[in-house]
């Protein structure tokens, strides 16, 4: 209490901001040496579960403090601590702006969409491989510069810097839910938007809101504008939206910014930071292969490009190949150290079960990764001390010597942060009535497997409970850039699925330019072509299944000839063409498709289609008492979808609300003395 009993006597006189800090630091070193006595201890000692409830009264009188330290001097970092188990999120003044909000907002992401590098500048971008790369990071420290972000300003904020080819999004969804339950104020940068450009930019968890998007962007966008040298000096999408977030994360005087690297590392645009807290690679396969390669070996020495001298990275133990050799070589290349994140169980879980905000096996490493992160950066916190990363044994992988982060007991802040993380179209099941959307975006094949997996799991367990009840499931499929679609559909032609859809990634046939959505990269002729490859290998792949069963698929052999015969003449073939005989179908846009698909089912989903379709629906999809429809592929298909079907992501929706005047320094300390000097307090 020694700590508790220095904050009162502040109330006697003035609080200056050199007291204030004093008294914040004290606490912050008792919570390390908390943190390294529990870790002497090992996960299985429960010594700590009750010194911990002493600790979190602790940290209530600290936020408080650290609440009031913010209104009289916006400098001062936010305390960690959750405050009697309740969210804390920090006051802080709401700007005020003038009306038409929406308009402003369309406008800005109109000007952000003409941003976007058309389809054929790209195509050379790719031709040229990584070394179109060379020149991101100085021409995004020029445009920084150029909005009043000096390389110095950068690096004043405290990043965590995550990339990898599978999970480094779940990752960063994880580490920012852990370090907001701690209390910290959060700003997460991620890659690609679902619904709205908005929530690339997250502070305390929400996206940004449609006002300060608005207020942002313009500020950003017409100070470039103002200073460009000719009509092609302004940054593309991927980088303006970079230079944007750092801005804000600035601006907004956040504790912490979880950055998710965009393609790679090593020339990703988010590699301007020179100076992160602390770094992670999650899983890595082929990915982007035109731009980081056709190797794993590849694969791992660009996304090994963000680690920085004497700055610890951290990564999980199964990676393929001689992955893990690269990224211990990059390590010794940069100066700084390589650990292996270990096993989820192994940590100290005490009496709560182990569960995750995110379903799937594969998240297990990704929370682990996680928990490590997000552990050393609350570590690193406190001045004057530099964080001490424990190990168990030294690990051998594949001849490579790496060390193992040693596994703690999970306070109560990081068991609640993985539990309530929400990271939607991963893994998510959003019901609508007598239709089941399954959404999980996968785009490398251990994604689809587990994808696979995960479906073929969970699709049962939402299955109408009566005898008479008939289930069809549906398969909703799109796959982008120079991913091979065969691959993935493989590992899907395991399901057993009575229908295939295949379709673009455009919401509608007509995107207007201020939708979040327009994709100026690829045009619809390609998009369409690629939807009728995909069909193909789909068919082709039944067709193997079939064989090898012993059986003949009619249906899949005819299919073609079908759709041809549909397009000859739609009238007469409507009639006479049996439902039972289409297997799969193509649609030019997601909201013909899901059109479609519900026959008329839900309110939502009525009406008429874009363009008339090939054929009618199959009559057992009609007749059907649940069908259930697997979303998955591309992200950009699954962000469409959802757009239709839960345009305001309700379902990522954080209940946080900021209180709306910061109360008085005498009410702050009155209450909380009260709370701790109870006899019923802990």
């Amino acid at each position: 209490m020694e700590a508790f009993g220095s904050l009162l006597r502040l109330t006697g006189k003035t609080t200056t901001v050199k007291e204030v800090q004093g008294t914040l630091d004290l606490i912050d070193r008792q919570r390390v040496g908390e943190r390294a006595a529990r870790r002497a201890r090992g996960p299985a000692d429960s010594r700590f579960q009750g010194h911990r409830r002493t600790h979190v009264v602790r940290d209530a009188a600290m936020v408080r403090l650290a609440h009031l330290s913010y209104c009289q001097w916006r400098g001062l970092r936010a305390a960690a601590g959750r405050l009697f188990s309740q969210p804390y999120v920090m006051w802080k003044p709401k700007r005020e702006y003038q009306a038409g909000v929406d308009h402003q907002y369309e406008e800005a992401v109109q000007a952000l969409n003409s941003l976007q590098t058309n389809a054929s500048v790209l195509q050379v971008a790719r031709e040229q491989g990584s070394r179109s790369g060379l020149v991101n990071i100085p021409t995004t420290e020029r445009f920084l510069k150029k909005v009043g972000v000096s390389r110095d300003e950068l690096d004043k904020l405290s990043v965590i810097h995550v990339a990898g080819t599978k999970g480094k999004g779940s990752t960063c969804a994880f580490i920012e839910s852990i370090l907001r339950e701690h209390g910290y104020r959060t700003g997460f940068y991620s890659s690609p938007h679902l619904v709205a450009v908005r929530e690339r930019i997250r502070i305390n968890g929400q996206p940004i809101n449609k006002e300060d998007f608005a207020h942002y962007f313009w500020d950003v966008y017409n100070t470039l504008a103002s200073q460009k040298e000719d009509e092609k000096d302004m940054p593309a999408y991927f980088k303006f939206l970079t230079v944007l977030a750092l801005k804000v994360f600035l601006q907004e005087e956040v504790d912490v910014a979880v950055l998710e690297v965009g393609i790679g590392g090593e020339y990703d645009c988010t590699n301007v930071v020179r100076k992160p807290v602390v770094c992670g690679i999650t899983s890595l396969e082929l990915d982007h292969t035109s731009i980081l390669g056709t190797t794993v070996e590849s694969i791992a020495w660009h996304k090994s490009g963000i680690m920085k001298p004497g700055v610890p990275t951290f990564t999980v133990e199964e990676q393929p190949g001689m992955a893990m050799t690269v990224l211990s070589e990059r390590a010794k290349e940069k100066e700084t150290k390589l650990y292996i994140v270990p096993p989820l169980e192994s940590y100290g879980w005490g009496s709560r079960p182990l569960q995750l905000g995110l379903a799937g096996n594969v998240q297990y490493r990704n929370a682990s990764l996680a928990l490590q992160l997000s552990q050393y950066w609350i570590d690193s916190q406190v001045k004057g001390c530099s964080p001490v990363i424990d190990t168990t044994t030294s690990v051998k992988v594949e001849n490579c010597g790496c060390s193992m982060a040693s596994p703690y007991t999970l306070a109560d802040e990081e068991v609640c942060g993985l539990r309530s993380v929400v990271w939607p179209g991963r893994s998510q099941v959003l019901p609508l009535g007598s239709l089941k959307f399954f959404i999980d975006g996968a785009h490398t094949e251990s994604s689809m497997q587990a994808c696979v997996d995960w479906f073929s799991k969970t699709a049962p367990l939402h299955t109408t409970a009566h005898d008479d009840a008939t289930v069809y499931r549906v398969l909703m499929f799109n796959s982008t850039g120079d991913r091979n679609h065969e691959t993935l559909l493989k590992c899907l032609s395991e399901c057993d699925f009575d229908l295939a859809v295949f379709t673009t990634n455009l919401v509608t046939t007509s995107m207007s330019a201020s939708s979040d959505q327009t994709n100026y990269t690829v045009s619809q002729d390609q998009m369409h072509l690629r939807c009728e490859k995909q069909r193909s290998s789909w068919i082709r792949l039944r067709r193997n299944r079939k064989a090898a069963q012993g059986n003949t698929c009619v249906e899949d052999r005819e299919a073609p000839l079908l759709q041809e015969q549909v397009s000859s003449d739609f009238t007469e073939s409507l009639s006479n063409l049996p439902a039972m005989d289409v297997p799969s179908i193509i649609f030019p846009c997601i909201h013909d498709a899901l059109k479609w698909l519900s026959c008329g089912r839900e309110a939502m989903l009525q009406g008429d289609l874009l363009q008339p379709p090939a054929f009618p629906p199959p009559r057992k999809l009609e007749e059907a008492s649940q069908v259930q429809i697997l979303v998955t592929g591309s992200l950009h298909l699954v962000g469409g979808a959802l757009s239709i079907l839960d345009p305001g992501l309700s379902c990522a929706t954080h209940t946080r609300h900021s209180p709306t005047k910061p109360p008085s320094l005498s009410d702050l300390v009155r209450s909380t003395y009260a709370e701790v000097s109870s006899p019923g307090a802990p």
